[in-house]
């Protein structure tokens, strides 16, 4: 088996292996039920500005962590942070498991802040770090499997809710949760000892990806939490949650797989692509919310999705010193907090009902244009 690895297509070796499927694990068991959570706390009685803070309240906890587990990385110990992470994150969905109020899904969100400032950072690291052409392979192959446990993860969920419970649901993610972090423990992480490149995190192109992503993500949480919520208040049947959020999380995989096995390609360029493709989505899904065409509506966004991300951290990692990536997945992965953490409450404050959420969110899609486009021109005048 471990020989079999060795030859995986791309030239991966059995620890990135490790590495891939225990990130998969994390992703399926932290993402799988995220689609859900919002019309759990509706179906509790939440209110629209208590569900605006169920996707946000992850990053409280977050935010203030990642600069300290940042140097933790870079002094090597990266597969530690993804056991803790991954730990963290099984007691988060206990929580969710035994308990039904809403004070108790925030408190359940803050414990998974902890955990994914421990583990995404740590795993997008240990990816990133190596010769340059074999560390943009295994960015792109972790961020492959990043999209497997999206696609996978929702749709399990979504089997086990509609047949069984949310008790189930929440505990079968929990223990996947555990294994993602025995897993991870398991990877030999990199440990580097003096010497090594210099300078900062704080180039022209990490800096311009770290804004985009914050733009995006500040559109495309909103989109998660608020679709679900029009969909209960709308009394449409759970299914119409699943199909949009599968359908996503399936051509994201796609676009993913295909960068994955992709000789070479230029990640700026991409990355125009897939916001153009996301833009499209959001925009039609804005127009259109509670049409049956929505699935069509979500391919688009989760197309983007696809060429978007890994464009992203391909531009930004890759452009820092290879000692100084723990940092830089750390600040980097912070930007998705931040957009977290503002978007959902900002953009339901803007709009004021959950059709107007759409909307607001579509034109921060649009904004990230602005940052995005100067890579690509900073990128001509470089050539």
């Amino acid at each position: 088996m471990m020989r079999g690895l060795r030859r995986a297509r791309g030239g991966l070796k059995a620890n990135d292996w490790v590495l891939n499927i225990s990130t998969l694990l994390y992703v399926f068991s932290l993402l799988g039920v995220v689609p859900y959570l919002s019309r759990y706390a509706v179906s509790l009685g939440a209110g629209s500005f208590e569900v605006s803070l169920i996707g946000p309240s992850y990053a409280v906890t977050a935010i203030g962590l990642r600069l300290l587990v940042g140097r933790l990385i870079d002094m090597g110990y990266a597969s530690t942070l993804m056991f803790l992470g991954g730990v963290l994150n099984a007691l988060a969905l206990t929580v969710l498991a035994v308990t039904s109020s809403v004070p108790m899904i925030l408190a359940s969100r803050l414990i998974q802040g902890v955990s994914v400032a421990l583990f995404i950072p740590a795993s997008l690291y240990s990816a990133s770090v190596g010769e340059p052409s074999e560390a943009q392979k295994r960015i792109l192959w972790r961020s492959t499997m990043w999209g497997l446990g999206s696609a996978v993860g929702p749709a399990v969920a979504g089997f086990i809710l509609s047949i069984y419970s949310w008790a189930l649901m929440f505990t079968v993610a929990a223990v996947i949760a555990l294994a993602s972090g025995f897993m991870g423990f398991s990877f030999k992480s990199p440990r580097f000892e003096g010497g090594g490149d210099r300078g900062g995190v704080a180039t022209l192109p990490f800096t311009l990806a770290s804004l985009t992503l914050f733009m995006y993500v500040v559109g495309y949480q909103s989109l998660n939490i608020f679709l679900p919520s029009l969909h209960e208040v709308e009394s449409l049947p759970k299914y119409y949650t699943a199909y949009f959020f599968t359908s996503l999380a399936l051509f994201n995989l796609g676009s993913r797989l295909a960068l994955s096995l992709t000789g070479s390609f230029n990640p700026s360029k991409m990355a125009l692509a897939g916001l153009t493709l996301s833009l499209a989505g959001f925009t039609t899904t804005a127009l259109d919310p509670l049409s049956s065409k929505s699935i069509a509506y979500a391919a688009l966004v989760g197309a983007g999705l696809g060429l978007l991300f890994p464009s992203l951290q391909v531009i930004s990692l890759l452009g820092v010193p290879e000692r100084r990536r723990g940092s830089a997945s750390s600040i980097y992965t912070v930007m998705f907090d931040v957009g977290s953490l503002i978007g959902p409450p900002l953009i339901i404050t803007i709009s004021g009902d959950y059709k107007g959420a759409l909307a607001a969110s579509t034109a921060f899609i649009a904004l990230a244009f602005i940052p995005l486009t100067a890579i690509e021109l900073h990128r001509k005048h470089k050539t």
